[in-house]
């Protein structure tokens, strides 16, 4: 203070001054940590610097403290104010500011007071009441810290545990402050909703309350055009659904029908959501044509609707009809206005069908007389559609119009792929293979498939490959790179350009804990005009022993033969082959984890000539009695009888004899073809490699392979094992 002493004593000798004073400066504060409900809290504000006096002053949430009589602040000294909370609730969380003032200036500071504090009420929720197609605000003001969690849940059943979480979707929102809020109510919107709060400090809190929705009168259904020739009836009809009571009543071009009228009638029909209004016009007449008006109005609003009756005026054709706002299911028709009066027309017919291979359903929907446009729906997405239009008169139908042809949007298939299979390739490889979902539900050209496959039980997301489609009756592909010995849960789903469609059931395959054998080098031992031999040696392999092997031919019509050699074989004899024909060979060899890959196809050619594809001997047909099993019985007849009348006894008795003799010799040439000795078969080789070439899956029961057959239930064991 020296300094300023000197000037102030430097101003009054000399010269008349002004003094300078310090703004002031606060010293930075902060609330303890560990303030708890109930207890006590202090706190100082402290001038750093600057001249006093000075004068401090608290705030809360930037209102005064003075105001608030459960939290007191004071100077403590002339330095100094205090802030004194003696018993903290959590209406005391906030923010605390200390301000200081002097002539000079002004300083502040703030500090934030946090309790831990179980969730308590702000606003309790309460039982609302809203209009349908309006919005509903369900309120719940919860307070705490940390800051509560707040869930919203919407009653299904009568049980306490029948309680579905109410999530921000399309139409409900749950506000930052914990209020529900539900866009265009509807009558499933109504119900008993639970507010809930936890915040893991003591115990949660939670309110249930319920919204109810009041139905206003909507008319559903009525013809905004209707006609009738005179002398009929006309029937004006107004459907309405809201909630009783509803009251509804007629007007004509705006005067009110007040019956009983002598040919006007009126009568209501409750049903399960309203009331069907009718309005009868009995002896139509020219007078009677004009706009009917049905008012309805309960509790919670009114509506109307009207309908234009015409009277005797004959109809007119449809024109210029376009197809616009195309979607995936549905299309909106449009046509232009009659050249002629509006009112001649009764009635339009709208014909579509759909354009496929097979002659598509025909649809037919009438429409009102003054309707220039209609919705078709329930279409099929991604399909190509004819549609035509044609006007209905009295004295019948006229001509359709020009048909228009539009392709409605795809969207995505609606079921999965079918007769999906799984199958353990090797140790690291499964094949799946599937057909396509069927054609009805592609809603439109399949691009492809996504194959997903994951361990089995794994918390992770399925991996996708995408196989392309292709024209196959059945898709096939490959997964790469597995883990061996296993399980893995593989699903398919197709998609078109709009997206994916749902994923065919999980199915659960193990990879092999060992790899089927390599294909075996193959080689031709021996080639003649109708046999081959082929010999083979396997590849190395130390997952198993080779427990047989399979020979496949194929000749030049493309005919496949297939034949099974025991492992111990390395060679084999295919007889029975054309002479000079084309013959592609290849070989696989077993093992117990299955069948290996097929070594690269041998091309054959067996010795001799080859028969002329197509070639058959060419017969020319001749009559029956230029043939010789005709003419010979017609000319030994003739001369058996010109023998008979020359020698009649003589030749009778040669031809018994001769017949005796010759079913003799028959006897006996059909005892020598049927004897066979039995050292004959025993002598045959291949017999033992004949009994072996039997399916894969299918063991034989008896012969030389009935030694063996335990081996081959193993085979099949460890083929299926997992």
């Amino acid at each position: 203070m020296a300094p300023r002493l000197f000037w102030i004593f430097y101003c009054n000798l000399l010269l008349p001054c002004v003094l300078v004073l310090e703004a002031p400066k606060l010293l930075s504060f902060n609330f303890p940590n560990d303030v708890e409900l109930g207890g006590r809290v202090q706190v100082l504000c402290n001038l750093n610097k600057g001249d006093l006096p000075v004068e401090f002053a608290w705030f809360k949430d930037d209102q005064p403290i003075n105001k608030m009589s459960a939290i007191k602040a004071g100077m403590f000294n002339e330095h100094s104010s205090v802030l004194i909370i003696e018993k903290v609730s959590a209406l005391n969380m906030g923010n605390y500011t200390c301000v200081v003032r002097n002539n000079r200036g002004s300083d502040n500071h703030t500090a934030r007071l946090v309790i831990p504090a179980p969730p308590f009420w702000k606003e309790q929720p309460k039982d609302t009441e809203a209009v349908h197609g309006q919005s509903a605000s369900l309120h719940c003001g919860i307070g705490g810290y940390p800051r509560p969690k707040i869930t919203w849940k919407k009653a299904y059943g009568t049980q306490s545990k029948d309680f579905l979480v109410v999530h921000n979707e399309y139409k409900k929102t749950i506000l930052e402050n914990g209020t529900l809020v539900i866009d265009s109510l509807k009558e499933a919107d109504e119900g008993v909703y639970t507010c809930e709060a936890e915040n893991g400090v003591g115990e949660g809190i939670q309110a249930t309350v319920r919204l109810s929705v009041h139905a206003p009168p909507t008319v559903t259904s009525v013809k905004r055009r209707t006609s009738a020739k005179r002398g009929e009836t006309a029937v004006i009809e107004c459907e309405i659904t809201g909630e009783q009571p509803l009251l509804v009543s007629w007007e004509k071009d705006g005067t009110k029908l007040t019956m009983p009228f002598t040919r006007f009638e009126t009568y209501e029909e409750a049903n399960g959501k309203g009331v069907k209004a009718t309005l009868l016009i009995s002896n139509v007449q020219r007078r009677d044509q004009g706009n009917y008006l049905c008012s309805v109005q309960n509790d919670y609003g009114s509506v109307k609707d009207v309908t234009a009756l015409t009277v005797q005026e004959p109809p007119e054709s449809p024109s210029d009809v376009k197809v616009i706002s195309v979607n995936s299911r549905s299309a909106q028709v449009i046509w232009g206005a009659p050249s002629g009066i509006s009112t001649s027309i009764k009635q339009f017919v709208i014909m579509f069908w759909k354009n496929s291979k097979v002659s598509g359903k025909l649809h037919q929907v009438s429409l009102t007389s003054t309707e220039t446009s209609t919705l078709l729906r329930d279409l099929q997405p991604g399909n190509e559609y004819t549609v035509q239009l044609l006007a209905e008169n009295d004295v019948g139908r006229g001509d359709p119009s020009d048909p228009v042809t539009f392709e409605t949007k795809e969207e995505e298939p609606e079921a999965p792929p079918v007769d999906v299979e799984v199958e353990a390739a090797d140790s690291h490889t499964l094949q799946i293979s599937w057909k396509p979902p069927p054609t009805d539900t592609w809603n439109g050209q399949l691009k492809g498939y996504h194959v997903g496959y994951k361990v089995e039980g794994s918390a992770s997301q399925l991996a996708y490959e995408t196989v392309i489609k292709t024209n196959l009756r059945e898709e096939k592909t490959l997964l790469r790179n597995l883990r061996p010995s296993t399980r893995y849960s593989v699903a398919v789903n197709a998609f078109n350009s709009a997206g994916d469609g749902p994923a065919s059931e999980e199915i659960v395959t193990s990879t092999l804990n060992g790899d089927p054998p390599q294909s075996p080098e193959v080689k031709v031992k021996n080639v003649s005009q109708t046999s081959v031999t082929i010999m083979w040696s396997p590849r190395v392999n130390s997952d198993a022993s080779v427990e047989q092997y399979v020979l496949e031919y194929v000749d030049t019509d493309q005919n496949k033969q297939e034949f099974h050699a025991p492992g111990s074989h390395k060679e084999y004899c295919i007889e029975g082959l054309e002479s000079g024909q084309r013959y592609s060979i290849r070989v696989a060899a077993y093992n117990m984890f299955g069948r290996g890959d097929f070594s690269p196809s041998l091309v054959v050619i067996t010795e001799g000539n080859a028969r002329v594809p197509g070639y058959e001997p060419i017969v020319h047909e001749t009559p029956f009695y230029f043939r010789l099993y005709f003419v010979i019985p017609v000319v030994a007849s003739v001369t058996v009888i010109l023998c008979v009348i020359v020698v009649a006894w003589a030749c009778l008795k040669r031809a018994h004899y001769i017949e005796g003799r010759k079913a003799q010799l028959y006897v006996s040439y059909q005892q020598r073809l049927t004897y066979v000795p039995p050292s004959e078969i025993s002598r045959d080789s291949r017999a033992v490699d004949a009994a072996y070439d039997i399916p894969w899956d299918v063991p034989n029961g008896g012969g030389s392979m009935g030694r063996d057959r335990s081996s081959y239930v193993k085979l099949k064991q460890g083929q299926n094992y997992v």
